[in-house]
């Protein structure tokens, strides 16, 4: 071991908490950090470190959490991602009163772990998007203007094209009711902007769509 081991867990501290300096991102994390640094340079003998540090280390990885949240929750806002920020919200709301790094650890992965079927049982609701094309077929073939003899072909084909529309969603419904009881498509969410920025159409566009699907699916 070096003798100057001393020494160098002093530029070690010290490191640790500069790389957060002047960074408006991790202003939690440089104050923990300073503190840490702080209390070991207190020190006159590397022993008495034990006595010092208490919970500091656990209240750096509280400080780096806060500030990790912290700027998801800014990202999601600014992109109106009003789901997936619920993982964020919540994080930030409870991250204080953990000084167990453990038990942080896990509140987080619980969090995260709720928002990952909440964001699915949302962005479900995209069945939607899927069934456009689906929606033209109806729209299509009911209004073709063709010789007698072939309106009973475009009848049965407008019928098969509502019923692949109504078994997709009745199959979405059963498989996400596993994870979210009784959960059932909402198409009216698609026109929040999360949904509609993924439909390069008119807002007109959308709505006229949107109805035709709902009288279809009769949600």
């Amino acid at each position: 071991m070096s003798d100057n081991i001393f020494e160098e867990y002093k530029d070690y501290y010290h490191v640790r908490a500069e790389r957060y300096a002047n960074n408006p991102n991790y202003r939690n994390s440089y104050e923990a950090e300073k503190n840490l640094r702080d209390a070991f340079l207190s020190c006159t003998v590397m022993e008495e470190f034990r006595t010092k540090i208490g919970n500091l280390n656990q209240k750096c990885a509280t400080a780096l959490t806060k500030d990790k949240y912290l700027m998801e929750q800014l990202f999601y806002k600014k992109l109106e991602e009003t789901v997936r920020v619920n993982a964020s919200n919540r994080i930030l709301v409870k991250v204080d009163q953990y000084e167990n790094v453990s038990d942080l650890i896990t509140m987080v992965n619980e969090e995260l772990n709720k928002n990952n079927i909440e964001i699915s049982m949302d962005e479900a609701n995209r069945q939607f998007h899927y069934d456009w094309g689906l929606i033209d077929n109806v729209e299509i073939y009911e209004n073709a203007v063709v010789p007698n003899e072939y309106k009973h072909d475009m009848a049965e084909s407008v019928n098969l094209f509502k019923e692949s529309i109504r078994e997709n969603v009745t199959r979405l419904e059963e498989n996400n009711s596993h994870w979210q009881k009784g959960w059932k498509l909402t198409p009216d969410i698609i026109t929040e902007h999360r949904h509609g920025r993924l439909l390069p159409y008119k807002d007109e566009h959308i709505a006229e769509q949107l109805k035709k699907y709902k009288s279809i699916t009769n949600r």
